[in-house]
């Protein structure tokens, strides 16, 4: 590796807790780790959302199911940091950490055993699985310098409001009516939206028929649009199941609308679970966008990104993909 050049590894969409998490079994976690082993040095590893399934099941029952690969992850002497970016399966995250900096706040302290640090740099998730190891929480994306190249990571959930197929009611317009604001929309609107419904989700993990209704509700919904062709139309319908390319038209409107000024050289999401590249243009910039991917039994995806001088997405044990930044 070049001299100044870091080595950035982003992972996503693991889904503990989640039937066919692939990386529950030994043999996958071992091979994972003798891959990035062999990477050599790295600086930075990113967990890109959707890490634990919270809508699928409890918060103890997710960690749990994650505990082999955490535990593998902290034996490994690789990245100087580890960043955790919320998605929308484990967006509850997220809100435990505001809530800890307002009682902090206003002075209230927690008891032994908080799983919640507090630095100068904002809030730090400290994993209880493996002592020693913590998690630098940022939300909603994770800005940085490669190269001399601009990276914006974020799981990619906030795409879906730009989608004019079947949930429309998502849309942006929607936002600002019921936001009552005229100066547009921010990536914080689009949270406050949000929250209910990813907390109601949250809440009700624990009651597996309810979390059965939920789901055969939501692929009714997905069987519905894929009846009236909603998911025909090129660039369109950010959801799970899509390709980069089928995503291409809601990243350009949340760089131009949600992020204004700033245009990454290259945007790595997660979220619908398809790996891949693409290349668009912004504003008159040209922008790579990458997808790094998941790690469910029915998708078979196993991939991962890593950035240094290239961008690679690389599938455990097979292939890898280079592209140039």
């Amino acid at each position: 590796m070049p001299d100044g050049v870091h080595r950035i590894v982003v992972i996503s969409d693991f889904h503990f807790g989640e039937e066919g998490s692939l990386l529950t079994q030994r043999d996958n976690v071992e091979r994972l780790f003798r891959e990035l082993i062999e990477l050599g040095r790295v600086d930075k590893l990113v967990l890109l959302g959707d890490i634990w399934d919270l809508w699928r099941t409890g918060l103890r029952e997710a960690v749990g199911a994650g505990d082999m690969f955490f535990q593998a992850l902290g034996a490994w002497e690789g990245p100087k940091e580890i960043v955790l970016v919320p998605g929308n399966h484990d967006y509850h995250l997220n809100t435990f950490s505001e809530e800890q900096g307002q009682r902090r706040g206003l002075g209230w302290h927690e008891g032994p055993g908080s799983s919640i640090v507090l630095t100068g740099d904002g809030a730090m998730w400290e994993s209880r699985q493996v002592k020693g190891l913590t998690l630098r929480l940022v939300y909603p994306f994770l800005s940085l310098a490669v190269s001399g190249k601009r990276f914006l990571l974020m799981h990619g959930h906030h795409l879906d409001f730009f989608s004019p197929s079947f949930w429309w009611l998502k849309s942006a317009w929607l936002a600002r009516l019921i936001l009552c604001t005229s100066q547009g929309i921010s990536i914080s609107d689009l949270d406050r939206l949000n929250k209910p419904f990813f907390e109601l989700l949250t809440v009700t993990a624990s009651v597996p028929e309810i979390v059965a209704g939920e789901y055969r509700f939501y692929r009714l919904i997905r069987m519905l649009a894929q009846l009236l062709r909603f998911e025909a139309r090129s660039g369109n319908s950010p959801r799970r199941y899509t390709s980069v390319e089928e995503n291409i038209n809601e990243a350009r409107e949340l760089l131009l609308r949600l992020l204004p000024g700033y245009i990454p050289d290259v945007f790595v999401f997660g979220h619908t679970h398809r790996p891949g590249f693409s290349r668009i243009k912004v504003g008159g910039c040209k922008v790579l966008m990458a997808n790094c991917g998941c790690w469910l039994e029915d998708e078979e995806c196993s991939t991962y990104i890593v950035i240094d001088d290239k961008v690679r997405l690389c599938r455990l044990g097979d292939w890898q993909i280079p592209m140039q930044i």
